[in-house]
């Protein structure tokens, strides 16, 4: 079954799922809207929660801005524990070709040791499916 959309922001994020490798895909062009950045990690955060996803991969390559200090504390404060709660298996997030959007990102990148889901920084969406293959069982999910 190919992925499916589940969440779009034309010019910010587009979120796919696809239900059979039990990942989700979100590709970022641009950073900076609060409710955008919110919404779409509550519709990542239901997949989980509900055992549909075991794998999010955030592609930021291409990404310009920064998440802001008060997306960075929903991210940890609210989506993580819901992910650990969902049996996340891993993040594993594209690194952005800007710097500034590099750093941005570190501060996500550098906490899933303590949500108890790996992390893992990774050159392609392509390689992101590697390292799942090679370290993360794909089980079905029921």
């Amino acid at each position: 079954m190919p992925a499916t959309v589940v969440y779009d922001a034309p010019g910010e994020v587009t979120v796919r799922f696809d239900e059979d490798a039990a990942e989700i895909l979100a590709t970022w062009t641009r950073f900076g809207d609060e409710r955008v950045f919110k919404d779409n990690l509550d519709v990542q955060a239901d997949l989980v929660e509900s055992g549909r996803a075991k794998f999010v991969i955030v592609d930021t390559e291409h990404t310009t801005g920064v998440p802001s200090a008060k997306d960075q504390d929903y991210l940890m404060r609210f989506v993580f524990p819901r992910y650990r709660e969902g049996g996340l298996e891993a993040i594993l997030t594209v690194v952005p070709q800007s710097a500034r959007t590099k750093m941005g990102a570190k501060r996500w990148i550098h906490s899933g040791n303590v949500w108890r889901f790996a992390m893992y920084e990774v050159a392609s969406v392509e390689d992101a499916r590697a390292v799942i293959a090679e370290k993360h069982a794909r089980s079905s999910v029921s």
